[in-house]
């Protein structure tokens, strides 16, 4: 696949997300509430978490459709929630998402939490919703590992770390599992929970598929601190040189930027691999990989 083909399958996926999110929203009532969880959940992005599903359900030729997109939005109201608190002033303190003022800059702070805890309820919402036409005990899994990659030892959990951050022992080894929680876990959740749905579903194949979601989590943080320093506002479409700003640790800040590179390179060599490895042809996240790997925002 080309590169232009990637970046037209990445796209098309994109506005794929973008009109279930819509639709989802379409059928709400309409409140203050509701126009503060819209105004953080629509306003762009890169949907990193959903194309992973779509591509793995393409590798997987789960034909419910349906059953993809629901996941997909799921992952987006979680991920949306966990960008609300994150720019938070308790939190990072970031007047910027996107592009566009964060949610509490529009709205206010108290909304902003509030609107923050309605996206999460609502991911769940959807994912135990009668529409949803998937044995029981395939939900409650799947319900069970979002969950528990974002909470008292998922994302929430990196998030309390990176708080406490500058208190901390400076470390690539602390640095890594900070990551691997705050952003990891949810992209690691995001590869799992549509391999399930597989017609080829087998108990031990997950270890490689979340191997894989692993390997995508730490390429993705890695890029995120090179860009941090490299690029710009405009382009990143929130604050950059913030976590230099703050003292925040990094792999710039540990390594430097030529040994990042280095590290996040020999990442995405065994990301490769373990692709190559798995016993189906996964062509779609590989392709995606790849993207993932290049982004420049």
């Amino acid at each position: 696949m080309t590169e232009d083909s990637i970046n037209q399958w990445v796209l098309a996926h994109q506005k794929r997300i973008d009109v279930t999110l819509q639709d989802f929203f379409n059928n709400q009532k309409n409140t203050l509430l509701k126009n503060a969880c819209e105004y953080t959940l629509l306003n762009g992005g890169k949907r990193l978490r959903s194309l992973l599903i779509y591509a793995i359900g393409e590798d997987e030729k789960i034909l419910n459709t349906f059953h993809l997109d629901q996941l997909a939005l799921s992952v987006e109201l979680i991920h949306a929630y966990s960008l609300t608190h994150d720019d938070l002033p308790a939190m990072d303190n970031d007047s910027l998402r996107r592009g566009k003022p964060s949610c509490h800059i529009e709205f206010n702070e108290g909304q902003a939490i509030l609107a923050g805890d309605a996206l999460q309820s609502l991911a769940f919402q959807v994912l135990s919703n009668n529409n949803l036409k998937i044995q029981n005990d395939m939900k409650i899994k799947i319900i069970n590992i979002l969950s528990q990659s974002i909470g008292l030892n998922g994302m929430a959990l990196g998030q309390s770390m990176d708080i406490d951050s500058n208190k901390m022992n400076s470390s690539i080894e602390v640095l890594e599992r900070l990551q691997e929680l705050k952003t990891g876990a949810l992209i690691k959740a995001s590869c799992v929970i549509p391999f399930l749905l597989s017609k080829n579903y087998e108990e031990k194949f997950i270890t490689d598929i979340a191997n894989i979601g692993h390997l995508i989590g730490k390429i993705y943080q890695i890029t995120d601190d090179i860009l941090d320093i490299e690029s710009n506002t405009e382009t990143l479409g929130k604050t950059a040189g913030k976590d230099r700003e703050n003292n925040k640790m990094t792999y710039i800040s540990l390594v430097g930027k030529e040994e990042a590179l280095k590290i996040k390179a020999n990442i995405f060599e065994n990301l490769n691999k373990s692709i190559e490895q798995f016993p189906r042809k996964l062509e779609a996240l590989q392709n995606l990989a790849h993207y993932i790997y290049k982004r420049a925002y």
